[in-house]
């Protein structure tokens, strides 16, 4: 696991915890998620989970996310998502 410069590494873990939880869920998986699944080649994430996503993440974890900012490589991995949404929310 790298750890990102500028990155709370425990809220980043929380994140990630949050994250696996969440997509596991709206998957209906029995399979655990783990930080290096690719989003879109092995879960299957469209735009419309990516939303559900992003909205269950901000409610749970008391945060607003700067989705503007979120490119194409911030969703490639549930880690790269991670790291993208600790690095760019705010208190809520």
């Amino acid at each position: 696991m790298t750890q990102e410069a500028g990155l709370d590494s425990d809220f980043r873990q929380q994140v990630v915890d949050t994250m696996c939880a969440v997509l596991a869920s709206l998957l209906n998986r029995t399979d655990p998620v783990t930080e290096e699944m690719r989003l879109m080649e092995e879960l299957g994430m469209s735009s419309t989970l990516g939303l559900e996503l992003m909205l269950e993440l901000e409610e749970r974890l008391e945060i607003l996310i700067d989705v503007e900012r979120m490119g194409q490589g911030d969703t490639t991995t549930v880690a790269a998502m991670a790291s993208f949404v600790a690095g760019h929310c705010q208190p809520a």
